[in-house]
């Protein structure tokens, strides 16, 4: 999965579930089309489709549980952020924070996780060709 792939993905899993999910409403906006549920679901989907990306670049490299400890300790942050701060989004329930946070990180982790097999896939050698046996 490429990085565009995984951006797009994780805005739209961000943006349905502020939408679809009961218990987190979207507040009142200025501008029109853009409102604080459309930046917020943009900036949260560069930040899980950067996590990937980021973990290659450490030195003690990227793996699946270090991708899911980073994707749900960020979505808690970013979700907390929005049930304590009046950003323009309202969680309204405990319980509808714990399941936005776990429908999100679930999306971002499968998204980084594919791009960490699809990185994985590429840097295995190709067998040699053997000639047909006659």
């Amino acid at each position: 999965m490429t990085y565009l792939k995984s951006l797009f993905f994780n805005f739209l899993i961000v943006f349905f579930a502020n939408h679809v999910l009961p218990g987190i409403e979207p507040g009142e906006h200025k501008l029109p089309h853009v409102g604080p549920d459309l930046i917020f679901a943009a900036a949260l989907g560069v930040a899980n489709s950067l996590i990937y990306p980021i973990l290659k670049v450490i030195p003690q490299g990227a793996s699946l549980p270090k991708i899911i400890m980073v994707a749900i300790v960020m979505n808690l942050v970013a979700y907390a952020l929005m049930k304590f701060a009046p950003l323009g989004i309202e969680v309204t329930g405990i319980e509808s924070f714990f399941i936005a946070v776990g429908i999100v990180s679930l999306g971002s982790i499968l998204t980084n996780f594919m791009e960490l097999k699809h990185a994985q896939n590429n840097k295995m050698p190709k067998p040699p060709s053997q000639p047909p046996v006659a």
